[in-house]
């Protein structure tokens, strides 16, 4: 009995050692691949307009203007520009409500859906396309939205399906519209426990160039990282960053630890800061808030970043 015991215990251990070697062996394959892509990555990009205005609009968020808005973990902006109105993420939706959250917000601010020209997914994960749900099954959800969505344009960074929307998968720099454009899919280590399934993950940034100002880069949860994500702005549309809005996955980290975040955005003297409480701690955001405060501005929703 005590032979088979050990046996059996021998099995176990042997089976964790080369499970633990073989996700790290993948691990570092696909960090290798992941800075292969970002050395190889083209920097050409269509010509992006100018808007005289940007306006975005939380409509799912951390926090919230009001109590009476749906709020929570996950992202969800109304990007307004002379030309267009997009809409970025979908949100979460943690209780699997028959309305989405956000799609509720929404209804409830008197936005209409028809004003909607077209919708980027950031990337992939529960807390963007609409819940845990529609990650298991690699589409995005609108819960029991009635609006009209044949036809509509869908942007995703890695393959998902969609029984009714235009899904487009474009790793390419792409025009959303005349003056919003990507940034391009660009590859980052997945954060565990997706990393168990895929350790490597895709997010794409829109970019708006404001008349007059430069370039404003709004994120999902900027899992490529700032620098990464501001110095692709600027190698593909030739023009300073001057504004970052949303999540840049500060979740675990101390004040000392943004503090080379910070200086590289000094350096170019922003104008517009606004980083998501969804993904970064208390101690990250009032670092970027003091560093920057006559630039920043809360993410809340139902209350509108307006730039200039």
């Amino acid at each position: 009995m005590k032979k088979l015991l050990l046996s059996s215990l021998f099995v176990l251990v042997g089976f964790a050692v080369l499970s633990l070697l073989f996700f790290t062996v993948r691990q570092v394959f696909a960090l290798v691949q992941i800075e292969r892509e970002w050395q190889t990555a083209s920097v050409s990009a269509p010509h992006l307009e100018t808007t005289t205005r940007l306006e975005i609009l939380p409509l799912y968020e951390e926090a919230s203007a009001e109590e009476s808005f749906d709020f929570g973990h996950g992202v969800s902006y109304l990007v307004r520009t002379d030309s267009s109105t997009i809409l970025m993420d979908l949100g979460n939706n943690p209780a699997e409500s028959p309305q989405l959250p956000s799609l509720q917000n929404m209804q409830s601010l008197g936005i209409p859906w028809e004003g909607v020209n077209a919708i980027v997914i950031s990337h992939p994960h529960p807390d963007h396309m609409g819940g845990v749900k529609a990650w298991q099954n690699k589409t995005i959800s609108f819960g029991d939205f009635t609006g009209d969505l044949s036809g509509m344009p869908v942007y995703v960074p890695t393959s998902l399906t969609h029984s009714v929307a235009t899904l487009i998968q474009s790793p390419e720099p792409t025009l959303i519209s005349r003056d919003i454009a990507t940034t391009g899919v660009i590859s980052h280590p997945e954060v565990f426990p997706i990393s168990l399934s895929n350790p490597k993950g895709h997010e794409q940034g829109l970019v708006i160039h404001v008349a007059g100002q430069g370039l404003v880069m709004i994120t999902g949860c900027g899992h490529p990282g700032m620098e990464r994500l501001v110095t692709r702005a600027e190698a593909l549309f030739g023009e300073q960053v001057v504004g970052v809005v949303g999540g840049l996955h500060y979740e675990k980290v101390s004040t000392d630890e943004v503090r080379a975040h910070i200086q590289f955005l000094e350096a170019r003297q922003p104008t517009l800061i606004a980083l998501s409480p969804h993904d970064s701690s208390p101690q990250a955001l009032n670092a970027f808030q003091s560093a920057f405060s006559g630039a920043y501005q809360l993410i809340r929703v139902g209350e509108a970043i307006q730039f200039p």
